[in-house]
């Protein structure tokens, strides 16, 4: 796949709207957002698939703020999702340095990709970016990287008492709003500084057509069944005046549970990694049993975390964001996340 000399796509301003929704748009190409464009309608045109928008997030990190919500005027990167022959590889990334058993500890989980899984390349998108982070510009391998699955056991006792200095990936709630979030939400803020994210993750929202078409509001979700797995965050629900009092829910042991139960009529709303959500309905062939509920998706974002009362906290986030953002500026994120996305 190359990156250089994209041809830009963009419409004839004089399109209608139905003709600019069936306009199709080719991937490897730099796209000009228009006016009233999402990313689902312009994954649509790309994919064939309304739910395929994480990938475009994934290549354009910090460009857009909500996937229903985009910048006109704005050349965004299409990627090619799909192993096809007739695209151009990227050819191979250099070997990894093998990290040593060094001070520097860091935990993650496993069972969430593409950001981590000790079954994808090179542990998955996040540990992949990480790794050559860490050792981009000569550093040295003085580190390792722990997979323990139990994710409700890494802020306390593994991250809190000391035996790891850094977890990731975890997502960031919005600490200048700590009145909408919970006790768990809080404690984040609270205990943990943040590195410069990894990924901006879309976290959708979906149900069947007929309890969709019944949801306008997060008021209407009030006493709903919704599904989000087991050790998942929830401040962004807490954002929207979801808590406990008012919402049943349900954390099943994993996103597929989620949408199993979903088609059960179990659980009345499934909400997850927009990328996770694709996988799932397309292995389920749920694409066309499920509505997405668009005004409620969100962006999040995931990052490397680490305690406050740690001295060496701030130390070990800075070699690790000097690594991101040289990776971001010479291009091999892009690279990277292309290995991870196919």
């Amino acid at each position: 796949m190359r990156f250089l000399s994209l041809p830009v796509l963009a419409l004839a301003a004089w399109a209608s709207p139905s003709a600019f929704a069936q306009e199709p748009i080719v991937c490897d190409s730099i796209y000009m957002v228009q006016s009233g464009d999402s990313l689902s309608r312009i994954a649509n045109r790309v994919y064939g698939r309304i739910s395929a928008y994480q990938p475009i997030f994934d290549y354009n990190p910090g460009i857009m703020s909500s996937p229903n919500d985009l910048p006109a005027d704005v050349g965004i990167y299409i990627p090619c999702i799909e192993d096809d022959p007739s695209q151009d590889g990227v050819g191979e990334l250099p070997e990894l340095a093998q990290a040593s058993s060094g001070p520097l500890k860091l935990l993650t989980g496993a069972s969430y990709p593409p950001y981590v899984d000790e079954g994808l390349p090179n542990g998955g998108f996040s540990a992949d970016l990480i790794n050559r982070a860490l050792l981009h510009d000569g550093g040295l391998a003085d580190y390792r990287i722990d997979v323990i699955n139990d994710w409700t056991s890494h802020f306390v006792p593994l991250l809190e008492d000391g035996a790891y200095q850094l977890a990731f990936p975890w997502f960031k709630p919005d600490c200048s709003a700590q009145e909408t979030l919970g006790e768990r939400s809080i404690w984040r803020c609270d205990n943990l500084h943040f590195s410069e994210p990894l990924h901006d993750v879309v976290v959708s929202f979906h149900a069947k057509p007929e309890v969709a078409q019944t949801i306008s509001s997060s008021d209407d979700m009030h006493g709903l069944r919704i599904c989000r797995p087991r050790g998942y965050f929830t401040h962004d629900l807490e954002a929207m005046g979801l808590v406990p009092d008012n919402y049943e829910r349900v954390a099943a042991a994993t996103p597929t549970d989620c949408f199993e139960q979903l088609s059960e009529g179990l659980v009345d709303i499934v909400t997850v990694n927009a990328d996770t959500t694709d996988k799932i309905l397309t292995e389920l062939n749920m694409q066309d049993q499920t509505q997405e509920l668009l005004d409620f998706a969100n962006v999040q974002t995931l990052h490397v975390v680490a305690m406050k009362n740690d001295p060496q906290a701030r130390v070990n986030l800075l070699r690790l964001n000097k690594g991101l953002m040289a990776l971001k500026r010479n291009g091999d994120y892009r690279k990277i996340a292309s290995t991870h996305l196919r």
